[in-house]
């Protein structure tokens, strides 16, 4: 099976435009999710996804705050009023990964360059007690003690941002908040689970994610074209939408992968300068 990754187009993340949303539940018109998809993850959980970015795509500066780097994975929530949230960035060529419960929001800083044109395995885990910590290509980069508690988003939670709170968003700053950056690069088949499934380095993986009991979803963004996003759990449990910038869907597909077929890569399609042709 050919695997395809997403690729957003020089971070035009603008008007809720060149990202994927997924919806934490079923949203109703205020913007209320009434109840929980199992994407809306909320004690222990491992995120890890691949990615792939160019030299000098991603122009955020080092950071203290993941909300100020080139955004990758974005389930932040607009003012207070949730039990939690998170979101993963880009700042100074290095990832950062951001957890905040109630007032207590803490930073973890990567330590290696993962802009640099290669494909890389992120894997994220956090504990429901605090412990978090971010491995590249298996090897443990970088920990910290993490806020303890849930981090799921409130069912019923009031919102003034229905378009964007009740969202798991990849590749963009939900809200487009003016000055917000971008991710500029390919993701591949993201997984989340309701474990802590590393505790130390593992082998690089070789293969897409295995769907398992303890996968609550799991994107393998191998559609090709369109605009659904589908989640490989058993149902389609959490599926998402991908929003396309202007020019279509058809840019934002491509078949550029970290897998190999047999011991050979997969070929990658031509491209034009930061739009990925389907």
């Amino acid at each position: 099976m050919r695997f395809y990754g997403f690729y957003t187009s020089n971070g035009n993340g603008v008007t809720d435009s060149d990202r994927i949303k997924i919806p934490l539940g079923p949203v109703n018109s205020s913007g209320q999710i009434t109840s929980s998809r199992p994407v809306n993850v909320s004690g222990d959980v491992t995120l890890e996804f691949w990615m792939k970015a160019n030299p000098g795509d991603n122009d955020a500066p080092p950071c203290d705050s993941w909300y100020y780097g080139n955004i990758v994975i974005d389930r932040d929530v607009y003012g207070d009023g949730d039990y939690g949230d998170y979101g993963v960035a880009i700042c100074g060529n290095k990832l950062v990964v951001g957890f905040n419960v109630g007032q207590d929001d803490r930073l973890l800083k990567g330590n290696a360059i993962v802009t640099d044109g290669q494909w890389h395995h992120i894997a994220i885990t956090r504990s429901a007690s605090g412990p978090v910590r971010l491995y590249i290509d298996g090897q443990l980069d970088s920990e910290m003690d993490g806020p303890p508690g849930r981090i799921d988003y409130r069912l019923n939670r009031p919102t003034s941002y229905p378009d964007s709170d009740p969202y798991l968003v990849l590749g963009a700053e939900k809200h487009d908040v003016t000055g917000s950056r971008y991710f500029n690069g390919w993701l591949d088949d993201l997984r989340l689970s309701n474990i802590v499934r590393y505790s130390g380095a593992f082998a690089r993986p070789t293969a897409p994610h295995a769907l398992d009991a303890n996968t609550v979803a799991l994107y393998r963004f191998d559609e090709g074209s369109g605009t659904t996003i589908n989640d490989a759990t058993a149902g389609n449990q959490s599926p998402g939408e991908l929003k396309p910038r202007a020019g279509g869907a058809a840019q934002h597909w491509s078949s550029d992968t970290p897998f190999t077929t047999s011991g050979v890569p997969l070929t990658p399609r031509a491209y034009i300068p930061f739009i990925a042709n389907s």
